[in-house]
């Protein structure tokens, strides 16, 4: 006969338990928080780089944003199905069930706590390694007493080797303990609302395994790249700008050269002639001394902007003409 585990049945029923109690129709189990304080966060960001000029940086992170808001209108559309779906279309397991997969847990992974105190079960992978990147263990924690606002667990990194861009990306998709769940979205959440916690540590334990190129937080071919400074991106061996004045270190993006001299410069270095539009560094342009703007050798004439030397002209002409006028003999 087999011994029982007092603390994983304990655990069991109390996980059944939270979930049994989350059924009702009117208690949200979902709402992207994380998604609305990322696209909160680059929101700032872009006002922040906006403020300094920063056209290049604004650019990138307006993609980001657009990418954030994108990711909590699907958040959004799964919780509204979430809500709308009927109790009964559930079947939650039993709790004799929920302890049999705490016990199939031990088998499949190297290591498995159960902090009843703190009401988490905890599982840990094996070490990852992606593409040469090699990125150590990971800790999946599920709170069960936040079974109701998902998501209810966070991915910790045990040996952390973050990106060099961002130290809160552990994983190509982990940041700041958030997992994007990409297409395994449905599949995880179903899995919590049924109270299949194999199947969810196993889902989420393979993705860990996987990368998307193309959906990650930072891609594995920048992983550790010198990040940009004017908009953090990770930057390749073969992508490295540098500012002329200050040297910035810059990715191919942010990295602007001077229409006039052609040296590289960064969004803070670097204006725009106020006639053609065109970047010129500081030394390449100047200022007109009656309209105070700045312009490009090309856009100045005699010291003054066309416009500025041609209001002065026509100015100087009318004078002339109205000298000769008065000058004019008088005829009987």
């Amino acid at each position: 006969m087999n011994k029982i585990n007092k603390t994983a049945m304990r655990a069991a029923m109390l996980i059944r338990e939270q979930v049994a109690e989350n059924k009702s129709p009117d208690t949200p189990r979902y709402l992207p928080e994380y998604s609305w304080s990322r696209i909160q966060r680059l929101r700032r960001q872009i006002d922040m780089a906006g403020q300094r000029g920063w056209r290049r940086a604004v650019a990138r992170l307006s993609e980001d944003l657009t990418d954030a808001l994108e990711d909590c209108r699907r958040e959004l559309e799964n919780a509204l199905q979430g809500r709308q779906r009927r109790p009964a279309d559930r079947q939650v397991m039993s709790a004799s069930n929920v302890y049999q997969d705490i016990l199939a847990l031990y088998e499949e992974f190297e290591d498995v706590e159960i902090d009843v105190a703190e009401h988490e079960l905890r599982v840990t992978t094996d070490r990852i390694d992606l593409e040469g990147i090699f990125l150590g263990a990971f800790q999946i924690r599920l709170d069960w007493h936040s079974l109701n606002d998902l998501p209810a667990y966070r991915v910790v990194a045990l040996d952390p080797n973050p990106a060099t861009s961002n130290s809160g990306v552990t994983h190509p998709h982990v940041q700041d303990e958030h997992l994007c769940e990409g297409d395994g979205r449905p599949a995880i959440r179903a899995a919590l609302a049924e109270c299949r916690l194999y199947d969810f540590f196993l889902l989420v334990s393979q993705l860990l395994h996987t990368y998307g190129q193309g959906s990650a937080f930072v891609e594995l071919d920048d992983w550790d790249g010198t990040p940009c400074d004017d908009c953090g991106a990770s930057i390749g061996d073969n992508d490295h700008y540098y500012c002329h004045r200050c040297d910035s270190t810059l990715c191919s993006r942010c990295s602007a050269s001077c229409e006039e001299c052609g040296d590289s410069y960064c969004s803070g270095c670097i204006s725009q002639c106020a006639a053609c539009g065109y970047d010129h560094c500081s030394t390449c342009l100047e200022e007109c001394p009656v309209c105070h703007d700045v312009f490009c050798k090309d856009c100045r004439v005699e010291g003054l902007c066309k416009k500025c030397h041609d209001k002065q002209r026509n100015e100087e002409n009318e004078d002339d003409s109205s000298t000769n006028a008065e000058n004019e003999p008088v005829t009987a």
